[in-house]
C-alpha cells in the first residue's frame, strides 16, 4: 500500500524535482553503491552494450571467490559470461575474481573458466569471462 502511495506522490512531481531527489539520493552513496547502480542501470537501458545475446540455461554451477567455495544454478549465458542465481547475502562483491566450474550448454564438456563479479543484484551476480566460450545453439 505504501508503495503504491510513493509512486502516486512521485507522479505529481515534475521531473526537475525527481532528478534533484535522484541526484541527491546518488551523492549520499558509496563509490562502490554508484558503480553498482551505474552497472545496473547500462544493463536495464544500455541494450548497445550487450556484445552477446544472452541464452537461458539452468545448470548447476560450482565456483570459488577468494578461498570460499560456492554452488549455484547458471540462469543464462552467453560466450562472454553468465548469471548465477544466488543468495546475495554472501560476502561477494562487485570486482571480485571467480574460478568457475559447469557443462558447456551445447557440448556437455566439463569447463573450467575464470571471470570477474560485474553485476550484483537480488537475484543473484552477473559474471564477466576472462575468455569468451564458444556457443552453438
Amino acid at each position: 500500500m505504501m508503495e503504491a502511495k510513493k509512486k502516486k506522490t512521485l507522479q505529481n512531481e515534475n521531473i526537475s524535482a525527481i532528478t534533484s531527489k535522484l541526484f541527491g539520493m546518488i551523492l549520499k552513496m558509496s563509490g562502490d553503491e554508484r558503480i553498482q547502480l551505474l552497472s545496473e542501470l547500462e544493463t536495464r537501458y544500455d541494450d548497445k552494450k550487450r556484445k552477446h545475446d544472452r541464452r537461458d540455461y539452468f545448470m548447476v554451477v560450482e565456483y570459488a571467490v577468494g578461498e570460499r567455495l560456492y554452488s549455484g544454478f547458471i540462469k543464462n549465458i552467453s560466450p562472454g559470461g553468465l548469471f548465477i542465481e544466488m543468495d546475495i547475502n554472501r560476502k561477494i562483491n562487485s570486482g571480485d575474481r571467480v574460478t568457475l566450474t559447469f557443462s558447456h550448454p551445447d557440448t556437455g564438456k566439463h569447463i573450467k573458466t575464470q571471470g570477474e563479479v560485474v553485476r550484483i543484484e537480488d537475484a543473484g551476480i552477473g559474471i564477466h569471462f576472462d575468455s569468451m566460450i564458444p556457443l552453438f545453439g
